[in-house]
């Protein structure tokens, strides 16, 4: 019995251990100052997982304490939170970013001498600056996208708990290596190249409108604060303009900008 006694704590020593390092989901919610935030992306740093926050800026992820997670949105500064044993209590867990000021660069505007002759009218006509600078902001060359670190379906809307082979399995970059699984491999492939498309214009779109639209649209006729441009973009973005901006129905996106801007206008004013 003696002897005994050493290999029965090893294995309750054992089993407290795993017992500890098991994940379950945190809840919680990202906000501001004034309004949750939509579509913040959150990222496990400890497991490589991640999700975005829903409409009501809600999400969950497997986690314990001592993890971090990282969350980050456009127009937002970057939190590292380190999970405690108090986010998974009983109340939802809420997560304040804040917002970074941004300086819109100044476009000069110049008298086109045109002569009606396409050949000669394209040289003279200078380059949409607000556009090329647009694009030229869209580096992606510190992100490795050979991770997996994005899941393409948002955890909240889960009925149980995420896969954890497609983003745990070091073999699973292997999967389909001389068998008859390579279609499996190829659709994940197209799953990251949609969600990467997504991403990019996600980030280039409040450029792209500011572009197109000018600053004397927003700040001059809408009235729109400069430091609250990106949130009045994800106020209106329930009502589908990005989509409407992709399908180039421009009338429309106007209608409901100068619409919302009303609306908008009078919830910061009495926020304040």
């Amino acid at each position: 019995m003696i002897k005994q006694l050493p290999i029965t704590l090893l294995l309750l020593l054992t089993l407290q251990i795993t017992a500890q390092e098991k994940r379950k989901f945190l809840y919680a919610s990202v906000h501001d100052e004034v309004a949750s935030v939509p579509n913040a992306h959150i990222i496990n740093l400890n497991t490589k997982q991640g999700t975005f926050t829903n409409d009501n800026g809600e999400f969950r992820i497997l986690a314990k304490p001592n993890d971090s997670l990282q969350i980050s949105f456009v127009g937002y500064e970057m939190k590292t939170l380190k999970v405690e044993t108090i986010h998974f209590g009983i109340e939802k867990h809420k997560i304040e970013l804040k917002k970074i000021a941004i300086e819109l660069d100044e476009v000069e505007v110049k008298k086109h001498n045109l002569i009606g002759s396409i050949a000669i009218d394209t040289k003279q006509t200078p380059k949409d600056i607000g556009l090329d600078k647009a694009k030229s902001a869209l580096d992606f060359s510190m992100i490795d996208f050979s991770e997996k670190v994005i899941l393409e379906i948002d955890e909240v809307d889960r009925s149980k708990p995420p896969s954890m082979i497609r983003t745990t399995d070091p073999t699973a970059s292997f999967a389909g290596a001389g068998t008859g699984f390579s279609s499996g491999l190829d659709k994940y492939a197209q799953q990251k190249k949609r969600t990467r498309k997504t991403i990019k214009f996600k980030e280039s779109f409040p450029k792209m409108l500011l572009s197109e639209f000018g600053k004397h649209f927003f700040f001059e006729e809408l009235k729109i604060p400069k430091d609250k441009y990106l949130h009045f973009l994800e106020y209106c973005n329930p009502l589908g303009i990005e989509k409407l901006y992709k399908d180039g129905n421009v009338l429309k996106l106007i209608e409901i900008l100068r619409k919302e801007s009303v609306s908008y206008l009078k919830t910061i004013h009495e926020k304040e």
